[in-house]
């Protein structure tokens, strides 16, 4: 017998409505014991619904992680499901905490009291605040965004259409973000950051839809491409079978000792950040798929998610660091095979002067140029960075 219909992800959406319901049933239960104070059942009852309350707001925190971890997002939606998680996070441990000061009063029997009776129902009432921005953050996910709906299950880049047409230029959007076509005219507009541009040898595929990066010294690279952003989800299409070293989406980058990540390496995903070279992790998970895999690193609002063929593998919390730029990183030995990346804004307004961000890109073009002409010369080869 199927448990779950077709349509739910897991159990949450079937529970959520519950401690609402009991939640709004307890506080209009407070007030009407101090309005009649005689009925001394409705101050017992207010006391067991919020217990039942705080019971069913754990059980359903939990489920909706376990949901957010194998539900498909929209790229816009990632700021409000971060922020639907805080919130829910903070609801729980609020009517939890209160759920047991609750107790330990009736226990003591010191919420016999108008005026005590009085302070905690405008306690309770001030929390349910909480449960109603969550509940609004929650429906927005699901009636906005179609989150655990057939409407999300869409292309997760069909915001950068625009930009998937192949130019000698990488497009980029009003909102900062930018798609690259897979092409070696335009991956020549990356900067490299980190590592020596002779140690590098760019391959074009037969049908220009991939690039190959022989990679000839195992010490770090880092290249990155575009404004500075904030909230941001990344995407590479790449594969690693012939490349023996880590592989990294990078994120708010600032220079090479500062940046958030996804990073692969053989078949393992770690989570985290660079901060003045030290580096901290914040969750790892294993992955099985070979060849061409599809990496995606999210960031928004202190949630870090990382994802292998659209699998959630890794998910952490950290402090958000400054707006920076995206792009690729990696050291080791070997060839890497990469056909896309695309960079998504989360923010609905660019986060710098977009006339701005074109200038300085212009002067990350020159300085990366120089860089291949250099290798050009060392080299004799068309295609070195």
């Amino acid at each position: 017998m199927q448990l779950l219909p077709d349509w739910a992800p897991n159990v949450h959406p079937l529970i959520i409505h519950f401690p609402i319901v009991l939640l709004l049933i307890a506080v209009v239960a407070d007030l009407s014991a101090l309005l009649f104070k005689k009925a001394d059942w409705l101050r017992k009852s207010a006391v067991s619904l919020y217990v039942l309350s705080a019971l069913g707001a754990i059980v359903t925190y939990f489920t909706g992680k376990q949901a957010a971890d194998i539900v498909t997002f929209p790229p816009p939606s990632y700021p409000v499901i971060s922020k639907h998680a805080d919130l829910a996070l903070y609801t729980t441990l609020f009517f939890s905490i209160y759920a047991l000061i609750r107790l330990f009063l009736f226990w003591k029997k010191w919420d016999t009291k108008r005026w005590t009776t009085g302070l905690l129902f405008l306690i309770a009432a001030g929390g349910y605040i909480l449960v109603q921005q969550t509940a609004e953050q929650g429906g927005m996910l699901v009636y906005k965004y179609g989150v655990g709906t057939a409407a999300a299950k869409t292309d997760s880049v069909s915001s950068l259409q625009a930009a998937k047409v192949k130019a000698p230029e990488i497009v980029i959007a009003d909102n900062g973000s930018w798609t690259w076509p897979g092409d070696d005219d335009s991956f020549q507009q990356f900067k490299l950051v980190q590592g020596q541009a002779n140690n590098l040898r760019i391959q074009e595929s037969a049908n220009g839809n991939a690039l190959t990066i022989n990679v000839l010294s195992s010490k770090p690279f880092l290249l990155t491409f575009g404004p500075q952003l904030a909230n941001v989800q990344l995407v590479a299409k790449v594969n690693l079978d012939n490349f023996k070293g880590r592989f990294l989406l990078v994120h708010h980058v600032m220079n090479s000792s500062r940046f958030g990540f996804l990073e692969i390496e053989a078949n393992q995903a770690t989570l985290g950040q660079v901060d003045n070279d030290q580096i901290r992790s914040f969750d790892s998970g294993k992955f099985s798929p070979q060849g061409w895999i599809t990496l995606k690193a999210v960031s928004s609002s202190g949630h870090y998610r990382g994802y292998v063929n659209d699998k959630l593998i890794v998910h952490g919390h950290g402090s958000d660091l400054p707006n920076g730029t995206t792009g690729i990183a990696f050291s080791g030995n070997g060839s890497i095979q990469i056909s896309r990346i695309e960079v998504v804004s989360l923010d609905k307004t660019p986060m710098m002067n977009m006339k701005q961000g074109h200038m300085e890109q212009g002067h990350m073009e020159q300085g990366h140029m120089e860089q291949g002409n250099t290798s050009h010369e060392e080299s004799g080869e068309k295609h070195s960075h």
